[in-house]
């Protein structure tokens, strides 16, 4: 087979201008052109194929009639974090590459009218699920792969950049009920995807895999050649070697001050900007108090810990002989009689503009309070320095560190998936804050 050598890679970003200049193009103010990018090798079988798109969430290539059978050769699918929780993205995606996992929700809207079933490319995520989770090789054979990128924001422009981030399996379809901005119940689909390892070709896809299984002339067997190992492997071997094949990616060990920030123009930067005005009281503000943050920064932490077990939100304590922690939860490992009960133990910073950043001193308050067994979060709108970070790392401290990226992006998705605007979405957390006030001591919470 005559491979080109077209190649998409992992974190790479791409141009996608509509109209087109066309795949001969190879960039685009600097940038790679997608078209070019994926554009079909020259073979007969391909004369016809068309171009791949990303003009809608999920994009599935056409189904072709090949020599061995009827097949999907590919879908793509493009998620909009910077934009969640608008009307035309009511929804959150998680998206995270590093550890080969995303949990997608298919495109449906109010707007739409339809059931969840409805939009065309839910339809094809949810027929590929059977083949995805296939026991057999030759059902695993004919599986599409799921091509996922990430719309960016790039030198201030929101529209026609985009990130790739690997390929994916289907390993859970759901449906859920959502509610947008607007108060309106939608019911839609939820994908749980794994990433898989590219480790062995440079984290990159040869585009003739995608190619081979469009081009009708082509076997699935032919197209299997070209794929990832790690592919290769799983539909040799099925379920059994899922987890063994997971992408995942390391990074360095500490983030640097940009890293902790939301990126500009983004509605992460948005909502972290409304919650330092909301509570931030000092300076030219005049919030409602920068020690009412503690109840929000108790929703933030939270939501973090819910996808590692079951988190239980109990009290923020009173202002008055803290002795450094601002809210105490629960993370509970497991079901029955054998479960975990984690003590959690917060604490609250809200900063803005030229504060100093968070030292490792702002940690030791809340890590000399924790005991065996118990774990720490602290919650900043500001960032860690690069000490904090390391001394938290070498000494294996128990301590979840979510900084103003994370505050920012956690509350553009908490006001969506409550169907809320960001403003009344902190009202609401804000409006708890008194009644959740207490004096009781942390160990308590392990017998509520």
């Amino acid at each position: 087979m005559n491979v080109g050598g077209r190649l998409v890679k992992v974190y790479d970003l791409y141009r996608y201008v509509k109209p087109s200049p066309g795949p001969d193009v190879e960039y685009i103010d600097g940038i790679r052109n997608i078209f070019n990018a994926t554009r079909w090798p020259a073979w007969p079988g391909l004369a016809d194929a068309g171009r791949v798109q990303l003009d809608r969430g999920i994009d599935s290539v056409k189904k072709v009639e090949a020599v061995d059978g009827v097949r999907r050769p590919a879908i793509l699918i493009g998620s909009k974090p910077h934009q969640a929780g608008s009307d035309w993205t009511p929804w959150h995606d998680e998206l995270d590459p590093d550890r080969g996992f995303t949990r997608y929700y298919g495109d449906n809207k109010a707007d739409s009218g339809m059931d969840a079933f409805g939009p065309a490319g839910i339809r094809s995520i949810v027929e590929q699920l059977f083949f995805h989770t296939g026991a057999t090789r030759l059902e695993r054979l004919q599986a599409a792969p799921l091509l996922f990128f990430e719309s960016l924001v790039h030198e201030g422009k929101a529209k026609g950049f985009w990130r790739f981030l690997g390929v994916g399996l289907v390993e859970r379809a759901e449906l859920v009920t959502q509610i947008d901005r607007r108060n309106r119940a939608f019911v839609n689909y939820v994908f749980d995807c794994q990433l898989v390892d590219l480790s062995a070709e440079g984290l990159n896809v040869a585009w003739e895999w995608i190619a081979a299984r469009r081009d009708p002339t082509k076997t699935l067997e032919e197209a299997l050649t070209l794929a990832p190992l790690a592919w290769q492997r799983w539909v040799e071997l099925g379920p059994t070697v899922k987890e063994k094949i997971r992408q995942t990616l390391n990074r360095a060990s500490t983030l640097s001050p940009t890293d902790q920030r939301p990126d500009p123009g983004t509605p992460a930067e948005a909502a972290l900007r409304h919650v330092i005005a909301h509570y931030k009281r000092l300076g030219p503000y005049q919030g409602v108090g920068e020690h009412r943050f503690e109840g929000l920064a108790s929703e933030i932490a939270g939501s973090s810990l819910r996808a590692s077990g079951q988190y239980r939100p109990g009290w923020i304590t009173k202002r008055a002989g803290d002795g450094g922690v601002d809210f105490v939860s629960r993370l509970d490992l497991g079901n029955g009689p054998g479960s975990l009960k984690l003590v959690v133990l917060g604490q609250a910073k809200c900063i803005a503009g030229a504060a100093p950043v968070t030292s490792g001193l702002d940690l030791a308050r809340t890590v000399a309070r924790l005991d065996r067994g118990w774990v720490g979060a602290f919650v900043t709108t500001g960032y860690f320095s690069d000490q904090a970070q390391r001394e938290v790392l070498a000494d294996r401290f128990p301590l979840l560190m979510l900084n103003g990226r994370h505050v920012g992006e956690t509350v553009v998705k908490e006001a969506a998936l409550h169907g809320l605007t960001v403003a009344d979405y902190i009202h609401t957390v804000d409006a708890e804050y008194d009644g959740r006030l207490s004096s009781r001591q942390p160990a308590e919470i392990l017998r509520d």
